[in-house]
């Protein structure tokens, strides 16, 4: 072999070792490029997971909140039933032909005005209490 072609085979290898290292360096770097974003993704990920168990959280009280709203408006609904119902009995035998006596129309539109009050409120508010008259009674 003369020098010229030991020369023109180095050149040869010494490409074709360059073209092979610059496609896996190519490679390399895109490996390296699609790990770089899957980490982002992952991060993004996570990052959105934590605001759902914050928003998750953050219903359970309101939930929570509301169910108690809910009950404290029954109670109300309840004992102004009651009041309504023991007023009505306390007169039942002197009613005739619906006639009801004034302090129970009075109660009622009392009532009346107490749940629309309510109900302008919303549900997070109870219905306010019924005054109580100069004798105690309602």
């Amino acid at each position: 072999m003369s020098a010229a072609e030991v020369a023109i085979g180095g050149l040869l290898l010494s490409v074709a070792v360059g073209i092979g290292g610059y496609v896996y360096g190519f490679g390399q770097g895109k490996a390296a490029e699609k790990g770089r974003q899957d980490s982002e993704t992952v991060q993004s990920l996570t990052q959105q997971i934590g605001a759902h168990a914050d928003l998750i959280k953050q219903s359970k009280a309101v939930s929570r909140d509301l169910r108690r709203a809910v009950s404290l408006r029954e109670q109300a609904d309840q004992k102004s039933s009651q009041e309504l119902s023991h007023e009505l009995n306390a007169t039942a035998d002197s009613r005739t032909g619906c006639v009801f006596p004034t302090g129970v129309m009075r109660g009622l539109s009392a009532a009346r005005d107490r749940a629309a009050q309510a109900a302008a409120d919303g549900i997070g508010s109870a219905v306010p209490d019924a005054p109580t008259s100069a004798t105690g009674v309602r």
